[in-house]
């Protein structure tokens, strides 16, 4: 029997631990609930990638990279998240085709992905012509990002103020330039950056201090996570789960065949 050196082994391994990292690890951030006493590699790569900022890694091949929806959730989505006509947290047509439910986390590279690179042409080609209604809910992973849900706790104030979009946007463009993972010192960060865009940064003060805002946050990821959300950007688009920041070509062509539309 041939003798093969132990070193030789560990570094085959490694190897192939890599390559299959790289494989699975392309559109999202990693899971929120529920801790457990290990992290899988794909899992540490997730953190390692979120917390340090490092490089992304090369784009998955075509056919990794189509949206793969799952079956619809056999649930209520109007009654279990809350949706009105008025939703401050929702633009587009109340009767669109094409109910689309964006749950984000505002220290998530990969939700900045899709807010910077997807987002706009959705709006433009699909919610402003009224097939799309989007609705973003909150879902921030704080075993991963510190200042995850007080980023969600002063885009849930701002929109209790009708502000929720301009300061949606503005936590996006300022994440890692002006606040992040250092809730203390990100607090009075965000409250100022919200004051410039006109809300009124002591009902934002008094809003944030109020338990019942991060129950209402809490809550709410309870209930995504029933639904089958379990990491970041996911989406529920005529109830089928879609997970990835994907390109809009990916989006757009299931927005098509679910509004049928040429």
């Amino acid at each position: 029997m041939k003798y093969v050196p132990v070193y030789y082994l560990h570094d085959k391994i490694m190897r192939f631990s890599l390559l299959l990292i790289l494989v699975f690890v392309v559109t999202g951030c990693g899971s929120a609930v529920p801790p457990v006493p290990t992290r899988s590699a794909v899992e540490l790569r997730q953190t390692q990638v979120a917390l340090q900022g490092l490089p992304t890694v090369p784009p998955a091949p075509t056919e990794l990279s189509r949206p793969t929806p799952t079956p619809a959730p056999p649930v209520d989505l109007v009654e279990l998240l809350k949706l009105t006509d008025d939703d401050p947290r929702a633009m587009g047509d109340p009767n669109a085709p094409v109910l689309m439910i964006e749950f984000t986390d505002y220290e998530c590279p990969f939700c900045a992905r899709f807010v910077s690179e997807s987002r706009p042409r959705i709006v433009r080609e699909f919610v402003e012509t009224g097939v799309v209604r989007l609705v973003v809910r909150d879902f921030p992973l704080t075993s991963i990002h510190p200042s995850a849900l007080l980023a969600a706790g002063v885009a849930h104030c701002a929109a209790a103020q009708g502000q929720f979009w301009p300061v949606y946007e503005m936590l996006f463009q300022t994440h890692n330039v002006e606040w992040g993972g250092v809730p203390n010192r990100d607090r009075d960060v965000l409250i100022e950056l919200a004051g410039k865009l006109g809300v009124d940064t002591a009902q934002l003060r008094a809003c944030l201090d109020d338990p019942a805002t991060e129950a209402t946050i809490i809550a709410e990821v309870e209930t995504a996570t029933r639904l089958g959300i379990n990491s970041t950007p996911n989406f529920i688009i005529n109830g089928r789960i879609v997970r990835g920041a994907f390109p809009f070509e990916s989006f757009a062509s299931l927005i098509r065949r679910l509004a049928e539309l040429p």
